[in-house]
């Protein structure tokens, strides 16, 4: 893994997002795993995370919480419209619920894929176990994540809860 850039500003954002690939431009498409760079790397995940917060459980603000997570295969364009929905919802701070404290710490989207059957793994992680707080972001993100989804794609995202300890 390695970081890309820091955001400090909305326009850091936009500035860095607009040029990096989308995930079905570089993720397994049932056909091959895309090579990027000079160096032809494939990329498996892209994150994004709050300053100081690594993607990692054992990061101090992860292990006291968990993520909701989905596992399925997607369609190219909703694979990217779920991520740039989740990116959007951390930068514009509109995943956070009426909690007191500040709970998202960051979203991921992983390529899964495995033989020939293309998967993916769309994760918010947050700081908390609370079930109150819990419910209130799964219900925020099941608005959130298919915001400008298309009426032809009838795919409802199933999201599990997993403890990060």
């Amino acid at each position: 893994m390695s970081e890309l850039c820091h955001i400090r500003t909305v326009e850091d954002f936009w500035r860095n997002f607009n040029h990096i690939p989308k995930p079905s431009e570089v993720f397994f498409d049932g056909e091959s795993r895309k090579k990027v760079g000079p160096t032809a790397k494939t990329i498996e995940e892209y994150s994004l995370f709050k300053k100081g917060i690594e993607p990692e459980w054992g990061d101090p603000a992860n292990i006291v919480g968990g993520e909701w997570f989905c596992r399925q295969s997607f369609e190219p364009e909703l694979l990217d419209l779920y991520w740039m929905n989740l990116a959007m919802s951390v930068i514009g701070e509109t995943m956070e619920t009426d909690s007191p404290e500040d709970t998202v710490n960051g979203v991921r989207v992983v390529d899964k894929s495995r033989g020939q059957y293309p998967m993916f793994k769309l994760e918010l992680w947050v700081r908390t176990r609370r079930p109150g707080d819990k419910d209130r972001l799964l219900k925020r993100l099941q608005e959130i994540i298919k915001d400008g989804q298309h009426p032809r794609f009838k795919l409802q995202p199933k999201f599990e809860w997993k403890d990060h300890s």
